[in-house]
């Protein structure tokens, strides 16, 4: 399901001294089964963007709408039911690792479809799927979370949130202090995910994930939307308006090209995309 914010807008500490305006009339629509990546500097109101998805906060003007929820400054327009919502919008936050509490691994990933209802049987039946999911076989399924590795926790955590069946994934810094064959694996578990038909919200400061793994990307700053465009419209413009760093890939290709290597930037998503069009380049100049 899509998700359409309309001229939302959300201040802190309304009609207060220190109101701060993080949201200012938002227009912006996430399309349904794609990798939305949201970037800007930090303060530029990625958080408080994807926090109106799930209500976790409330517009203070204008409204969400996700498939039948809407969530509205209107409190009589706004949906009932947040169970539901938040049951198809789910939300993996940075080191999700430090929200592990039960004393078993399927005890913690079965707590979410337990919260959301179903029977002790049927959840756990969900916990122990998703924890297959992401390749956490039935000899983690009674060991203690806090026993695991970095990367187990992070895999234990995500199960967590797999197990309620989002239709929605909001990934704030997914691969954050993960080492890299980790980030690799977590982002390549994300993107089997999507080809159910998941949609993907990725917030990062990571620009070599947003190359990679977006298909649009929502640039953000003081509260407003700056562009959306596709990553490789993105980083073909000069980043530094918008206090972005650019890709490795990118870097090395316009430094290949300054050198006089015809390197076409089209395709260009990681170092296997980059390898190739080099090899490609370095062909016509030998002809």
């Amino acid at each position: 399901m899509p998700i359409q914010f309309e001229k939302v807008s959300y201040t802190y500490e309304k009609k207060s001294p220190f109101a701060h305006d993080a949201l200012k009339g938002v227009d912006l629509l996430l399309e349904e089964g794609k990798t939305s990546a949201i970037v800007g500097k930090t303060g530029s109101g990625k958080s408080t963007l994807i926090q109106q998805m799930n209500a976790l906060l409330n517009p203070t003007e204008g409204k969400v709408i996700i498939g039948d929820f809407i969530n509205s400054a209107n409190k009589k327009e706004r949906s009932k039911d947040l169970f539901s919502l938040r049951k198809k919008v789910g939300m993996v936050f940075q080191f999700p690792e430090y929200q592990l509490f039960e004393d078993t691994v399927e005890k913690d990933v079965a707590f979410g479809p337990r919260n959301f209802g179903m029977k002790k049987e049927e959840a756990l039946q969900a916990a122990h799927e998703a924890l297959r999911r992401v390749g956490l076989d039935e000899s983690f399924d009674k060991r203690s979370p806090f026993q695991l590795s970095g990367g187990e926790k992070r895999k234990v955590a995500i199960a967590g949130i797999l197990a309620t069946k989002p239709s929605i994934l909001v990934l704030d810094e997914p691969t954050s202090g993960l080492d890299p064959a980790s980030a690799e694996e977590t982002m390549a578990l994300f993107e089997e995910i999507k080809k159910d038909g998941t949609t993907l919200i990725l917030v990062t400061h990571d620009m070599d994930l947003v190359l990679k793994h977006a298909d649009q990307v929502v640039v953000m700053e003081e509260g407003e939307i700056k562009k959306v465009c596709t990553p490789e419209e993105l980083f073909s413009l000069s980043l530094e308006e918008y206090s972005l760093d650019t890709p490795k890939v990118y870097r090395f290709a316009k430094k290949a090209i300054e050198k006089g290597i015809p390197l076409s930037l089209e395709g260009l998503h990681d170092v296997s995309s980059l390898a190739e069009a080099l090899c490609k380049a370095l062909r016509k100049e030998k002809k």
